[in-house]
């Protein structure tokens, strides 16, 4: 066996060993005649020594091409404008590819280079420039067409079509050619890039794309859809047509050009004129344009304009233009739109300037209009939006009034409701089953009314929510569900869901945040009306998201947030958006006709992307055979997670179901999470941050008709930030602003146990506070029971032991271990104080049983990697200490967590080991031996967890940057 090694120094070595040997001897070596230090290097895959190439990328940008025959550089790739990250070499050893820190991929023909007896440069042959940060990878995937890859540290991976980006040499001709060879956008993972890519063949043919990230996680891509050659596929996955409004009197280029005349006018004029700052339009007073576009099914649109007409527009057959056809001429501008679909007609409402509403019926088979009928809403310029639901017609009028008429019956309104916030309704949906209306306005209000009435009287309100969505952001769209359950998404990232109970408040039970902060305009149910898709913009990028898989479906670059758009989502994966741009229609079309699943599905599970600081395994009940583990995580990026683990499944996944069960206030780090058994199917999950916020949720296991078993989340108790009074600060553009009452104080870790049977939470803090506070669930709100006070530094680490007198004890930063004895008194003293149990903090405690019923141990770890069991005996209401073990340099670094039933130990630390201790008790002390430990791969270990089986089986859980499973016998 014989391997090539590259090293730093741009050297190679060749080194062999025998077919019996055990070691290994250089044979050879070859140094480059260009001596520098080296950031990559790549080695052209060859049949002998002789012929292998070498690629090397030096600290000045470039990349040599050099042969190990005489070291001589042959070529150098320049054009690179930072450090190179990556350098591979193409199948054949014709092209070379790289990624760099200038944010760029480029492509090099070096197929004749080793020819020529001099070193010549060799411009790129293609840049592929679209990244917002590094480079890190860049691969080609194999197929009829050039299809590359590229892997970068905004937590993306794009896919581009090279033949599409030749001649392109410098950064400003790869930014200008994006567009034209870019396909696709991957995203999936998170945190703080993704580092490496892998291209995987099938034994049938297909391609995969394999992507490793900081977070931890590796994800398979299908590449089919890409690399297979135009008219070859024909599962398309993204499409996009145009088409222009057939009267628009001025186009883009003379806009352009008169903006040019303005300023070269202005330039002459002796006096500065004061210029608006209104964004400008493409089109004068006198130009029809685009008001309205409603989508209302695949191959139709409605586009309603200023001029006051109707359009319907249609794709051909042959699927090569759109064709637009008048329907009604208005004499005032239409100001909204709504259509919806029966069997065989399109019933189109128009809400128009003067106050009008207009309802249009068309044939879906010939496009003909049928029938319309026209009544008065409201007065002129105050009719602001029309809704058309389950055969009724809604007006949203100024004040937050909103009528309804019935089809068929426009004569007479069947009901009037107003909003007691007085502000515009956004978004209306009905249940006539439940005879329930819900709207949300555009401060994000959410109202429920009683719709059970035969006369037009005004509705009575069920139910009411004061800034349901955060920062008071507006309510973009709202579904009924049986329950009742609301579902409403807003401007402020998030779709909630809410359930009515029998006094007439709205509770929230979830919330689903969309990534990086996309506000959500609309979304889409599966059959079991559970939340499958979320649609809206992320700054410019209008993006869709599958919620059911954790997976973004489709990006497109656009800035039509403030333009007319509207998107449709129909069952399996088809997408289809339309909007606005200048003068045109743009309307993009994305399926997937081969598969169920999307051109973005990853195999594989999101995470984090951040350091998770908290781990908690949820039993199942434990008469529910075949059910799997719950697992939740709280970490970094402020996002309480949830997953299931199922040891019967095969390997890859036994881990899924993952879902977000919320999202720390603010997005703050989660630091310590609890969880405290109500019954065998009830339990409260208590999760404590940043800024010393407490959440609280019920768990509950159920199983569905097929006896599968899942837990599902409620929220308790989510408190919001408030203003606090007295200490005004001005801020420029706002005048004196009222700061949040936010705590400066973190929590550090959290406990919960039962006293008198209700719940109590023990949390300690960054400025040392500990307290205890039960949850008032009729309230939602914590009430503080008891000040535990001692520590004058932060604490660290908390834990609770329960019995016929509850103990608890807590670690500071000054390697002091507190004990208390916890009895609901307003102000409790420590019962024993550890001074110096660690050289410093204390970052992990469990305090836990033993044989002897009259003690009790304290088993601790911290920053000077000391194991410590200290035992302490009771005597009466006191305790006093008593035999001690320690175990000094128990880890090669600091400890993070540690776990014990009283007679075993498990502790990991940053050296990313988990290690078994026993625990002996001799008369005089304690003996702690270690008796096994293993590697986890989840990098930095932060938490713990530990389930033990009736059958002594223990499941052990460690998390870090991502989460390892054990089993042990």
């Amino acid at each position: 066996m014989t391997i090539a090694i590259g090293l730093s120094d741009n050297s190679v070595e060749r080194w062999s060993r025998g077919v019996d040997a055990r070691t290994w001897t250089r044979t050879a070596r070859v140094e480059c005649a260009s001596r520098c230090t080296l950031y990559t290097m790549a080695l052209s895959a060859s049949a002998t020594w002789e012929g292998m190439r070498v690629a090397a990328g030096t600290i000045f940008n470039d990349i040599q091409i050099w042969g190990v025959v005489d070291g001589e550089v042959r070529t150098r790739c320049v054009g690179h404008e930072g450090s190179l990250m990556r350098v591979r070499f193409g199948d054949d050893d014709d092209a070379v590819y790289s990624a760099s820190d200038d944010r760029t991929a480029r492509v090099w023909n070096v197929s004749n280079v080793m020819s020529s007896g001099y070193c010549e440069e060799v411009p790129p042959c293609a840049v592929l420039a679209g990244h917002v940060a590094r480079v890190w990878d860049c691969v080609r995937i194999g197929g009829d067409r050039p299809v590359y890859a590229t892997a970068g540290e905004d937590c993306t991976v794009r896919v581009w079509d090279v033949s599409n980006a030749h001649g392109t040499m410098t950064l400003a001709d790869g930014v200008a050619n994006q567009r034209d060879c870019e396909i696709a956008t991957l995203r999936g993972h998170r945190g703080r890039g993704i580092w490496r890519l892998c291209v995987i063949e099938s034994s049938n043919g297909d391609s995969f794309l394999a992507s490793a990230g900081a977070d931890g996680s590796v994800k398979i891509w299908n590449t089919n859809d890409w690399t297979k050659s135009s008219g070859a596929n024909e599962g398309v996955v993204l499409r996009e047509s145009e088409t222009s409004c057939p009267e628009s009197a001025m186009m883009v280029d003379e806009v352009e050009d008169q903006e040019d005349v303005e300023m070269e006018s202005k330039e002459a004029a002796p006096k500065k004129r004061k210029t608006s700052k209104r964004r400008m339009s493409f089109f004068s007073a006198d130009d029809e344009f685009i008001r309205v576009v409603r989508i209302a099914r695949y191959g139709v649109l409605y586009v309603a304009t200023n001029k006051g007409y109707l359009y319907r527009v249609v794709e051909t057959s042959e699927g090569e233009r759109w064709i637009w056809e008048r329907l009604l001429e208005n004499k005032y501008a239409i100001m909204s739109m709504s259509v919806e679909r029966t069997d065989t007609l399109d019933i189109v409402s128009l809400a128009d300037l003067e106050g009008i509403i207009h309802v249009v019926h068309v044939s879906q088979e010939s496009g003909e209009r049928k029938e319309m009928i026209s009544w008065r809403a409201s007065d002129p310029r105050v009719l602001l939006d029309v809704f058309s639901t389950q055969g009724r017609v809604y007006a949203s009028i100024v004040g937050g009034v909103l009528k309804c008429w019935n089809w068929g019956h426009y004569s007479r309104c069947a009901f009037t409701l107003v909003n007691p916030y007085r502000h515009r309704i956004l978004s209306i949906a009905t249940s006539d089953a439940l005879q329930l209306v819900l709207v949300g306005d555009q401060k994000g209000n959410l109202c429920v009314y009683d719709a059970n009435t035969d006369d037009a009287r005004e509705l009575k309100l069920v139910a009411k929510k004061w800034s349901a969505h955060e920062k008071t952001s507006s309510i973009n769209a709202c579904e009924i569900l049986p329950g009742p359950v609301f579902v409403t998404s807003g401007r402020d990232s998030n779709v909630c869901r809410w359930s009515l109970t029998a006094d007439g408040e709205l509770l929230l039970d979830s919330k689903w945040t969309s990534p990086s902060k996309a506000c959500v305009g609309f979304v889409s149910l599966n059959a079991n009306g559970e939340l499958a898709r979320a649609a809206g913009f992320r700054e410019t990028n209008f993006v869709v998201y599958s919620i059911s898989d954790q997976r973004q479906m489709m990006k497109i670059r656009c800035q039509a947030q403030s333009t007319p758009h509207d998107v449709l989502m129909e069952d399996g994966d088809r997408v289809i958006f339309v909007h606005r741009q200048k003068t045109s229609l743009h309307i993009i079309t994305r399926w997937n006709e081969n598969a169920n699943t999307g051109e973005n599905e990853s195999t594989s599970l999101w995470s984090h992307g951040r350091e998770i600081h908290t781990v908690r395994i949820v039993p199942p009940p434990v008469d529910a055979v075949g059910a799997p583990l719950g697992i939740i995580t709280g970490s970094e990026d402020g996002t309480v997670m949830r997953l299931l683990y199922d040891a019967s499944r095969r390997d890859g996944t036994r881990v899924h179901s993952p879902g977000d069960i919320c999202k720390h206030p603010g997005g703050r780090t989660v630091k310590a999470v609890s969880i405290f058994k109500e019954d065998e199917y009830s339990y409260i999950l208590c999760a404590g941050g940043a800024k010393e916020v407490l959440l609280a949720f019920r768990l509950s296991w159920a199983s569905d008709d097929l006896g599968s078993w899942d837990f599902k989340s409620v929220a308790l108790i989510i408190p919001k930030p408030v203003d606090k009074a007295g200490t005004r600060a001005w801020t420029k553009g706002c005048g004196y602003v009222e700061p949040r009452a936010e705590s400066d104080q973190r929590i550090m870790d959290v406990a919960t146990y039962s006293r008198g049977g209700q719940l109590r939470v023990l949390y300690s803090t960054s400025l040392g506070a500990v307290s205890v506070v039960t949850m008032d669930e009729r309230s939602r709100v914590w009430r503080d029971i008891s000040s535990l006070r001692h520590h004058a530094c932060p604490a660290l680490s908390v834990d609770v032991l329960e019995g016929e007198s509850t103990w608890a004890c807590s670690g500071g930063t000054d390697g002091t271990i507190a004990l208390w004895r916890l009895d609901d008194s307003d102000i409790i003293d420590p019962a024993y104080v550890l001074e110096h149990a660690h050289q410093s903090g204390v970052n992990a405690l469990c305090i836990t049983r033993t044989a002897d019923e009259n003690a009790f141990i304290i088993v601790s770890g911290g920053d000077d990697q000391m194991l410590r069991v200290q035992e302490m005996r009771r005597d009466g209401d006191g305790v006093s200490p008593g035999r001690v073990g320690e175990y000094k340099f128990s880890h090669s670094s600091a400890m993070r967590s540690v776990w014990s039933d009283g007679e075993r130990i498990i502790s990991t630390s940053v050296d990313q080991r988990v290690k078994m201790w026993s625990i002996s008790l001799t008369k005089d002390d304690i003996c702690v031996a270690p008796t096994g430990g293993v590697m986890t791969q989840a990098p930095e270990p932060e938490d713990i967890d530990v389930l033990a089986a009736p059958d002594g089986v223990l499941t052990l859980v460690v998390a870090g940057r991502g989460f390892e499973l054990f089993h042990i016998r």
